[in-house]
């Protein structure tokens, strides 16, 4: 009773800090601060405490009465990866916030809305009911847009535009997806699905694939990533370390959770792994050519998110080898948390001071800040891989998971996949070090001690923290041993013995990916992407030129979709409207009554309306005259495009599911 007592708390105390928080900022924030501080550490000291009983077995509780269907609620260990990392997060970002957001205006709102989005994120992550799931999934997504939009200039709202509009979108194709598999399995209990699923055919994979769609594009998966790029920038830093550490991870135990039910499925689990393979290559390609840091972060998130689908995807190709793939995907989940929220800091020091993230603005600010670049670095040490620090232990896992499919298929297609692997893998060491060495490196007499007496510990402290917690991760890579293991078992897999990491051949292998990068960094990022301009050096991006997925994708198509279908009802309104007042004018005629013509006036009909011409026949009729225009009033031609995409909607899946 108590640990389910526990349970409910650890989902209310964030929606109860959101309120009170709000209550006793209005008065006095010093208050609030410390309060949000304390709530946050609450919440995680008893998820700590829940360590031992998820051990031994779920937790699970059931409310009736919410939602229609109920809410149910599970901490089993799989779950636990992810509430615990979400907490443990939360405390330190909060923290970090009380000091950045020191010259920022409406902090009241803000904190209200990072406690509202902890409240939605931990509900996504034990929600038993995948109803409860998806509801919590769409608190989150307008919780989260008003930390984008907090600043309220016009870059911000651009990309909470972006970020909302695909939001919804994506929710949208997400319940499709949910009353599909309700009307095919009778039940929205996750731990059910996966039997049930079994027996429907061929209709699972249109389930699976909406499911992936609305889960994928907050996990910014390709071609759905977006808004990923223009958020993170726009976001205060806080905001963006928990969009990239923890958000992203709210798609990916989505998709996690429909491959769950799916099981083993050779089909899925390709799609997945090739996904994961563009999302890695594109993200760390694009990177490269990047100049904002908090860009370059974001576009790594998209990389780092692709390591992460990749595992996804082995975990369908590896069959009974399966268990290296799930271990190593849940590593790499709790790594990059780590390690990006981390850099998402550093980044965040930098803006404090100046207020500016452009590289070729902020060279050389770095370099004799000692404590910053030594977080900065280590936070860099970790993402590239290097031995001894704890992005090393992650992607040696999944690396080997790719090997054992290599071995297993003997196919061409893992030599190119192990080939994008090591490429993906030294972008990342080429974008890390494009960041730091211009401005940790490289001198600039401009910049010399602005740092002491503006940031104070409780910004340097959860730094420090995670720097900690990284080299602690790298040398001892088993520590987190036990709750992989124990979740592991959730996916019906044997136990995992985990790999000795240190072998030399694993240590020369990162060796040999971190060498390509530094080439990579030497070659490409300072001959090709550094210019000299009016005696200076900079950074150029040309991919700035390049075709861009929402602007020259996205948006065409949604704006011609929508004009063509407002031009066909457009039509098909004039000739109903027209029908009716030649229909009013021969009655009229035929029973004698006087009847007052307007003067003839020809309709503007669209060009791409079929150039339907048609005389304008309208009488005073008293009553009939004001409800036919009534009529017209309210069947107007926004309200016919929105039905007409509903219509093509609905007509794809009847064509996909027949």
């Amino acid at each position: 009773m108590f640990d389910q007592t526990a349970l409910i708390l650890i989902l209310v105390i964030p929606f109860i800090g959101a309120i009170f928080g709000w209550l006793i900022g209005r008065k006095n924030e010093t208050y609030r601060d410390l309060f949000n501080i304390l709530m946050t550490a609450l919440e995680f000291l008893i998820v700590l405490f829940l360590y031992k009983r998820v051990m031994k077995e779920p937790i699970l509780l059931f409310i009736p009465d919410i939602m229609g269907t109920g809410l149910s609620l599970r901490l089993d260990a799989f779950r636990y990866i992810f509430v615990f990392i979400t907490t443990f997060i939360w405390v330190l970002t909060t923290m970090y916030s009380t000091q950045y957001l020191i010259h920022y205006k409406k902090r009241n709102r803000y904190y209200s809305f990072f406690m509202l989005t902890l409240f939605s994120t931990i509900g996504i992550f034990i929600s038993e009911n995948i109803l409860n799931l998806f509801a919590f999934f769409e608190i989150m997504s307008f919780t989260s847009y008003a930390l984008i939009i907090h600043d309220e200039d016009q870059y911000a709202h651009e990309a909470g535009k972006s970020y909302l509009a695909m939001a919804i979108g994506a929710g949208l194709v997400l319940l499709m997806g949910l009353f599909i598999l309700y009307d095919y399995t009778g039940t929205l209990n996750i731990s059910e699905l996966g039997m049930k699923m079994k027996k429907i055919g061929n209709i699972q994979y249109l389930i699976s694939g909406l499911m992936i769609i609305g889960f994928g594009t907050k996990a910014s998966m390709f071609p759905l990533h977006v808004w990923l790029p223009k958020a993170h920038p726009a976001a205060p830093t806080p905001a963006s370390a928990i969009l990239s550490g923890i958000l992203i991870k709210t798609g990916i135990f989505g998709i996690i959770v429909t491959v769950w039910m799916i099981e083993i499925d050779e089909t899925l689990s390709t799609i997945l792994f090739v996904l994961g393979l563009v999302n890695m290559f594109l993200g760390g390609f694009l990177a490269l050519f990047q100049r904002n840091i908090k860009r370059i972060l974001a576009y790594s998130s998209m990389s780092q998110a692709g390591y992460i689908l990749v595992g996804i995807g082995l975990y369908g190709l590896l069959k009974d080898h399966k268990s290296v793939a799930i271990y190593g995907t849940l590593y790499h989940i709790v790594n990059h948390a780590i390690f990006k929220v981390l850099l998402f800091m550093g980044a965040g020091i930098i803006y404090m001071v100046l207020h500016e993230l452009s590289i070729n603005k902020i060279k050389g600010f770095g370099k004799n800040k000692t404590k910053l670049k030594a977080v900065f670095f280590i936070g860099l040490l970790a993402i590239i891989g290097m031995p001894g620090f704890n992005g090393f232990i992650s992607k040696t896992i999944l690396h080997e998971a790719l090997g054992v499919a290599h071995h297993m298929y003997h196919n061409i297609w893992f030599t190119i996949a192990e080939i994008i692997f090591t490429l993906s893998s030294s972008f990342t060491v080429a974008y890390l070090l494009k960041i730091f060495i211009t401005v940790f490196v490289e001198k600039n007499e401009q910049y010399n001690g602005q740092l002491k007496h503006l940031v104070k510990k409780r910004a340097i402290f959860p730094m420090a923290t995670l720097a900690g917690v990284i080299v602690y991760i790298g040398i001892f890579p088993n520590s987190i041993s036990p709750i992989l293991q124990k979740a592991i078992y959730i996916f019906g897999t044997s136990k995992y013995t985990p790999i000795h990491f240190y072998k030399p051949a694993y240590i020369i292998s990162s060796i040999k990916t971190i060498f390509i990068g530094v080439l990579i960094y030497i070659i490409f990022v300072q001959k090709v992407l550094r210019k000299e301009v009016e005696g200076e050096k900079i950074y150029i991006n040309p991919s700035l030129n390049w075709f861009n997925l929402e602007r020259d994708l996205y948006k065409p198509v949604l704006v011609y979709t929508f004009r063509f279908t407002s031009a066909i009802f457009h039509f098909i309104d004039r000739i109903v409207v027209d029908f009716v007042y030649l229909t009013q004018g021969v009655i009229q005629s035929i029973s004698g009554i006087q009847i007052q013509p307007k003067k003839y006036k020809k309709q503007k009909i669209r060009r791409f309306s079929i150039q339907y011409i048609i005389k304008d026949m309208k009488f005073e009729f008293k009553s009939l005259q004001e409800v036919i225009e009534e009529i017209g009033k309210s069947v107007n031609s926004l309200r016919y495009a929105v039905f007409i995409v509903a219509i093509l909607l609905a007509s794809l899946l009847v064509f996909l599911v027949v």
